[in-house]
C-alpha cells in the first residue's frame, strides 16, 4: 500500500505494527517542525499518523500544555496532545489542512478526521472484518483481495457533470471521508459523523466600513503568513486576477515588514506567444516588480492538456481533472526543480469573498427604496448590463429564491424551477446527461445527488448563495485532485482563501460587506490598500485561458477520440457513434458541450487505469 502511493514520502516511509493494526507514514518535510518529526507516533496507548500542516499553533499550543510531551511540538505532536484533551471532538479545536488517524491500542478502536475544506485527502474501505485507511485510493487497491470495480453511480454522475457526492469513490466499496468529518471504528461498529458545520446564527456586524476591512485583513495576513513557515522556497500559481495577486501582494509585504522569517515566494505565471489575449503578466508582473519576486513564465503551449502517448490525463483514483491539468503539470514539475515543497494558488478567492452575492433584497425588504434604485443603478453602470436584466438576476430572483427556498419541498421545487427556466429560455428542460451516454445507463442512475443547501433558518438570499459556493462540492473535488497532483511532484497544495477563519468570517458578516454596488469582491480589493500596486488593486480581473483550451481540444480530439471511445465502449456506457459525430461536430466549429471534457478523461481513466 505504501509503495502504491511512494512519490508522498520522499523523506522517508516508516510503519508501526501491533497485535491487531499497522500504520504507516510517508514523510513530506515541508516545514522545520516536519524535519523534527518521526511517524507513526507512538505514546504509550495510542499511535499517531497524520498529513497536516497545523495553524494558530501558539492558541493551540497554549491550549493542551498540560497534554504536550515536549516545549517545541511538532504538528503530529499537537494533533495527539489534542485528542488526549479533547477526544473525538478534536478536530473541531484545530486549524489548518489535515487528515490523521490514531489507533488506541487499549480500546482497540481507529479514530480520523478530515479538515472541513477538503485540503488533504483520506479513503477508507471496510470489509470482512478489515478496515483498511489511506490518503489515496491506489493505497487500498493495493491491499490483497480488494477489486478495481467500477462504481457506476459515480460514472454517471461525473458524465453529468454533476459532482456532489463526497462520500463515494469511482471504485465500489471505497469512500471518501467527506470533509470536516471524523470516523470512529471499532470491531463492533462504525460511526461517521459531521464534527464542524457553518453556524448559521453567527454574526458579525460593525458600525463602519472600515472595521469589516481591518478585521478581513487581520485574517488574510495571518492566512499567507501560516502558509509561508517553511525552510524551503514556497511557490504561487500567479494570475492577474485579485486572488492569486492578493496572495501574492501579502506575501511581499510581510516580507518587507518582518524580514527573513519567512520563505522566500516563486511565482509561476502562464505565458502565451500565439493566443496573447490569455496572457494575464502584464497584470501580475506589476507585483512581481513590486516586491521584487521570484517569477517563472510556464509556456501554455507548449505541450497536450490530454495526450495518450506519453499519458497526460487523469490519475489512478479519479478521472477527474481540470482543463488546463497538462499546463499546470508543466508549472509543478518546474517548481520542483527549483525546490518548491509547497505550491499555493487562490483557487477559493470567488467563492469566500466573491460570487456576485449582493444583498438588494434587504433593502427592497427594508423600504429603502432610495438606496435600492441607487445601488442598482450604480451595479449597471459598474458592470454594464441593462438595468432590467440587473433587477431580474439580483432582485426579482433572490425574491423568488427566498419565498420558496432550496430544499423545501424539493420534489415540487425541482420540477416547477425546470419548467420556469424553459418558459424563460424558450427551450425544454435540460437533460443532465450528454446526448452520448446511452438512455439505459443514464435511467439506472437518476436521480443525480443535489447540492448542499444553507439551513432552513438561513432566510436571506445572498447568505443561501454564499453558503452554496463556499461548500460547492465541485471545488472541494478540485481541491483533493489538486493536492494529489502537487504530491505526486514531492510538495504540498495550500490555498489561504481556503482558511477556516475566513470562511468562518465570510459566511457570517453582512452579504454587502463583500460585494456592493456591481463590485464583487469589495471587500478584497479595499483591504489591498497600501499592499497591492494601486493600478492592480483597481483592474485586477480574470482573463479567460478558455481559447487555449478549446484550441487544444481541437488539435487533440482525433487522436484521443479512438482510445476514449474504446475504454467507454467496453463499459457498455457510451455510444460511440453519438459521441465520435459530436467530436466532428466541435472540430467544424460548433459550441463545446463542456461534458464532453468529462467524457474525454473519463475514456481516458477507463483505458489507462481500470
Amino acid at each position: 500500500m505504501a509503495d502504491a502511493a511512494a512519490y508522498r514520502g520522499p523523506d522517508g516511509i516508516e510503519a508501526w505494527s501491533g497485535a491487531r493494526a499497522s500504520l504507516t507514514h510517508l514523510a513530506l518535510n515541508v516545514t522545520a517542525a516536519d524535519e523534527r518529526e518521526s511517524q507513526p507516533l507512538v505514546e504509550n496507548d495510542l499511535v499517531l499518523v497524520a498529513d497536516a500542516r497545523i495553524d494558530d499553533r501558539s492558541t493551540l499550543q497554549s491550549n493542551v500544555r498540560r497534554q504536550l510531551r515536549t516545549g517545541s511540538p511538532t504538528d503530529a505532536d499537537l494533533i495527539l496532545a489534542a485528542y488526549r484533551r479533547w477526544g473525538a471532538d478534536c478536530p473541531a479545536h484545530l486549524i489548518g489542512d489535515f487528515a490523521f488517524a490514531i489507533w488506541d491500542l487499549e480500546e482497540r478502536r481507529l479514530f480520523a478526521a478530515r479538515d472541513p475544506m477538503g485540503m488533504r485527502p483520506l479513503h477508507y474501505c471496510i470489509e470482512n472484518d478489515r478496515l483498511l485507511f489511506g490518503s489515496d485510493v491506489k493505497q487500498l487497491l493495493a491491499a490483497p483481495e480488494v477489486p478495481a470495480e467500477l462504481n457506476e453511480s459515480m460514472a454517471a454522475a461525473y458524465l453529468a457533470g454533476n459532482f456532489n457526492d463526497l462520500r463515494h469513490t469511482f471504485y465500489n466499496g471505497i469512500r471518501a471521508l467527506p470533509p470536516g468529518h471524523a470516523l470512529h471504528v471499532t470491531p463492533e461498529q462504525t460511526d461517521r459523523w459531521q464534527y464542524w458545520a457553518l453556524d448559521p446564527d453567527e454574526r458579525i456586524e460593525y458600525a463602519r466600513d472600515r472595521e469589516y476591512i481591518e478585521h478581513f485583513r487581520e485574517l488574510f495576513t495571518q492566512a499567507v503568513q501560516d502558509r509561508l513557515r517553511s525552510p524551503h522556497p514556497v511557490g504561487l500559481m500567479l494570475s492577474g486576477g485579485l486572488d492569486s495577486g492578493s496572495v501574492a501582494s501579502m506575501a511581499g509585504w510581510l516580507h518587507e515588514q518582518e524580514g527573513n522569517g519567512l520563505a522566500p515566494l516563486r511565482t509561476y505565471s502562464w505565458a502565451f506567444e500565439t493566443l496573447t489575449q490569455c496572457d494575464e503578466r502584464f497584470i501580475s508582473n506589476e507585483i512581481v516588480e513590486r516586491y521584487g519576486l521570484s517569477s517563472t513564465p510556464i509556456d501554455a503551449e507548449a505541450a497536450p492538456l490530454l495526450s495518450v502517448d506519453p499519458y497526460i490525463g487523469p490519475d489512478r483514483d479519479s478521472p477527474y481533472v481540470g482543463g488546463f491539468h497538462g499546463l499546470e503539470e508543466r508549472c509543478l514539475r518546474r517548481a520542483k526543480s527549483e525546490g518548491v515543497r509547497r505550491m499555493m494558488t487562490g483557487h477559493r478567492g470567488d467563492l469566500v469573498a466573491g460570487g456576485w452575492h449582493f444583498d438588494y433584497l434587504r433593502l427592497l425588504k427594508g423600504g429603502q427604496w432610495r438606496k435600492l434604485c441607487s445601488a442598482l443603478q450604480a451595479h449597471a453602470e459598474q458592470t454594464g448590463v441593462p438595468l432590467r436584466r440587473t433587477i431580474d438576476i439580483y432582485l426579482l430572483q433572490p425574491l423568488l429564491s427566498s419565498l420558496w427556498p432550496e430544499g423545501r419541498a424539493e420534489t415540487l421545487r425541482r420540477p416547477a424551477k425546470k419548467v420556469y427556466q424553459a418558459l424563460r429560455s424558450g427551450n425544454s428542460p435540460a437533460d443532465p446527461f450528454p446526448p452520448w451516454v446511452r438512455s439505459a445507463f443514464a435511467d439506472q442512475h437518476t436521480p443525480l445527488p443535489a447540492p448542499p443547501e444553507a439551513p432552513d433558518v438561513v432566510q436571506n438570499a445572498a447568505r443561501r448563495g454564499r453558503y452554496r459556493w463556499l461548500f460547492m462540492p465541485t471545488h472541494m473535488r478540485v481541491a483533493t485532485a489538486a493536492e494529489r497532483h502537487a504530491a505526486r511532484h514531492g510538495m504540498e497544495m495550500a490555498d489561504p482563501w481556503s482558511d477556516l477563519r475566513l470562511i468562518e468570517f465570510a459566511f457570517a458578516v453582512p452579504p454587502a460587506a463583500l460585494c456592493r454596488n456591481g463590485q464583487n469582491k469589495w471587500l478584497v480589493r479595499e483591504s489591498m490598500r497600501d499592499v497591492m500596486p494601486e493600478s492592480v488593486r483597481k483592474h485586477a480581473q480574470k482573463i479567460s485561458p478558455y481559447p487555449l483550451h478549446r484550441r487544444a481540444l481541437k488539435d487533440y480530439l482525433f487522436e484521443l477520440a479512438p482510445s476514449v471511445i474504446e475504454g467507454v465502449k467496453a463499459e457498455n456506457i457510451v455510444n460511440s457513434k453519438v459521441l465520435d459525430a459530436r467530436c466532428n461536430r466541435y472540430q467544424d466549429g460548433s459550441r463545446e458541450d463542456k461534458r464532453l471534457w468529462h467524457t474525454l478523461t473519463f475514456g481516458l481513466w477507463l483505458e489507462e487505469h481500470l
